[in-house]
């Protein structure tokens, strides 16, 4: 029996949740010749912030621009990539539309498809554990209101709680 990988690295990752008309965008993308279901994102490139790198991917996924407008969840297992031994780290957010065109169709590159999907009904059993950790968590997480206490830290925008 082979022993785990041991991570050897990290891969800094960034998620955003667009939700529209109750239901939340996913991207059916391919990799090393899986299909897999996340939601648009991707890797924070060196030099790059967290933020950026949110805005940059969704736009190179979906092609539409987000504001980030809330944390909602950091990862909380220790998960490996699929080019293992790299260990991911990732923050999802939720974000609203900023502009931009809907790729429908996917990017042309890793993403085949966007779909909209209930975020009770994700297809959990299509994503990665480190995903499906915080799909499992979703429902719950948009169901929480934000705090009134809320500032603006360099991002898009603040908010205030109605």
């Amino acid at each position: 029996m082979t022993a785990p990988a041991v991570p050897r690295a990290f891969s800094c990752r960034v998620y955003g949740v667009l939700r529209e008309g109750g239901k939340v965008l996913l991207t059916r993308s391919i990799f090393r010749g899986r299909t897999f279901v996340n939601f648009p994102g991707g890797g924070v490139e060196i030099g790059e912030g967290p933020a950026d790198a949110l805005r940059r991917e969704f736009m190179e996924e979906t092609g539409l621009r987000v504001r980030l407008t809330r944390a909602l969840y950091s990862s909380e297992g220790a998960h490996l990539s699929t080019q293992a031994p790299i260990q991911i780290v990732a923050s999802y957010w939720l974000v609203e539309r900023d502009g931009g065109n809907l790729l429908l169709g996917g990017n042309g590159d890793d993403v085949v498809d966007l779909f909209w999907s209930e975020p009770e009904r994700l297809p959990l059993e299509e994503m990665f554990p480190s995903d499906r950790e915080f799909a499992e968590r979703l429902p719950a997480l948009l169901s929480v209101k934000p705090s009134s206490r809320v500032h603006d830290h360099g991002l898009d925008k603040s908010y205030d709680v109605p």
